[in-house]
């Protein structure tokens, strides 16, 4: 009886190894789908942004310092304080040049009254001298003392010029209508003249006019071809999810930024902020607007494919399709590989062949006499929808496969493009409706 049993458990396994092996050989790879997709041509609306994240800054940002050294009396802002232009920011201890700017106010009234004296006797000797009663060289004395006097006078409105304007430097003011950024000293701190200290003066606050910002944003190498100066951009900061903020592109830098391998352009977008809820420093998502078309011709992305994909993919829909005929299906394909096709209007001048050949596609139509390919020229694109500017009519039947290269190389664009959106940029779907 064992031996019975175990010859069964042989047998068995046997089975087993042999059903597994054949079932192998069955398996085949996918040769491609097997029914395709169909879709008619519309007219819609496309709208393509390119996407990016960025940096608040502000346009107009101050570094307050003092031209006075001294300590620090009076400092009358805190960080985040609305400030007015000549508003008092500091004030330093004033004895020193207030002593000295008394001192030479004293000088300019001796100075006054010498000249004065002078001047009388420079009038005196000149009568006595016109008489004949003093000597040309008594007068010459005299008319010396005047201009001396003149000219300590001078010195002494200077001095009192000079010693007003180090009294008034002690006094810090503000440049401009602003924000209190940050505040870097205190009161009873003694601080160094951002005039006269060769290590840039000691710096008090920094001011910004935050009623309007800059966004500076990084786009990414493949986009920044299609943003110019001047196009409308949307900012919605991580702050404020709910509200959106509006600007336009000013400035793209000429030189690229490389970050993990990624390469990046620096775009700077003018916003406003009248009521300064943008803050410096918040992060921020831009949509960049490229362009926003109304009632054009679209496709779906899938549908659009090269010479080569469209040889493959019509030979595969072909097969598939049991109504197709075979003299037909030879008739097309020598029109792929030589480039004629039936496009219903007149081919391009030849200037422009080199222009175009760069980016042709096509695609594949259903009419009654079966599959044909047709070549056409597109213009703008987002994740879904391609816009046609010729080679194709409003209700034309174009077919793609369910599982097609297009479609398979489409939705890793996308993905792709959606994974680098927090360092870079890419294209949003909106729009594209029909």
């Amino acid at each position: 009886m064992k031996k019975w049993y175990f010859y069964i458990v042989i047998a068995l396994v046997a089975v087993v190894i042999l059903w597994q092996v054949t079932s192998s050989n069955d398996v085949k790879p996918a040769a491609g789908p097997s029914r395709a997709q169909i879709e008619t041509v519309g007219r819609g609306d496309l709208r393509v942004e390119v996407t990016s994240t960025g940096i608040i800054q502000p346009i107009n940002s101050v570094e307050i310092k003092s031209k006075a050294s001294g300590m620090i009396e009076e400092l009358s802002i805190e960080e985040s304080d609305l400030v007015q232009r000549n508003q008092l920011i500091a004030r330093l201890d004033q004895r020193d040049t207030k002593n000295a700017y008394d001192q030479s106010v004293a000088d300019l009234e001796v100075a006054e009254a010498n000249l004065k004296q002078k001047e009388s006797d420079f009038e005196r000797k000149k009568d006595l001298y016109e008489r004949g009663l003093i000597s040309a060289a008594e007068f010459d004395v005299a008319k010396l003392a005047k201009v001396e006097a003149q000219a300590q006078l001078v010195r002494a409105k200077i001095n009192v010029d000079n010693n007003d304007i180090r009294l008034k430097d002690t006094v810090v003011r503000s440049p401009i209508n602003g924000v209190v950024l940050t505040k870097n000293v205190e009161v009873g701190q003694i601080i160094s003249s951002g005039i006269s200290s060769v290590t840039g003066g000691t710096l008090i606050a920094t001011l910004a006019d935050m009623s309007e910002v800059y966004v500076k944003a990084d786009v990414d190498e493949v986009d920044i071809g299609k943003i110019k100066p001047g196009m409308k951009a949307k900012i919605a900061a991580d702050a404020f999810p709910n509200q959106v903020f509006f600007g336009s592109v000013i400035r793209i830098a000429a030189q690229s930024k490389v970050v993990q391998n990624v390469t990046t352009f620096e775009v700077t977008i003018r916003v406003k902020n009248p009521l300064r809820r943008l803050k410096a420093g918040m992060n921020a998502s831009v949509d960049i607007l490229v362009a926003d078309k109304k009632n054009v011709l679209l496709v779906p992305n899938e549908s659009l494919m090269t010479e080569q994909d469209l040889m493959q993919e019509i030979a595969r829909i072909r097969m598939s399709d049991a109504e197709t005929r075979v003299g037909a299906d030879k008739r097309e394909m020598n029109q792929v590989k030589q480039g004629q096709r039936r496009t219903g209007a007149e081919r391009p001048a030849v200037q422009d062949s080199l222009q175009l050949s760069a980016s042709r596609r096509g695609v594949i139509l259903k009419t009654e006499n079966g599959y044909v390919t047709r070549m056409v020229q597109t213009g703008i694109s987002n994740f879904d929808y391609t816009e046609i500017t010729s080679g194709l009519q409003e209700g034309d039947q174009v077919v793609y496969s369910f599982f097609s290269r297009a479609l398979l190389s489409g939705e890793e664009f996308r993905q792709r493009m959606s994974s680098r959106t927090s360092m870079s940029s890419g294209f949003r779907s909106q729009g594209g409706s029909r």
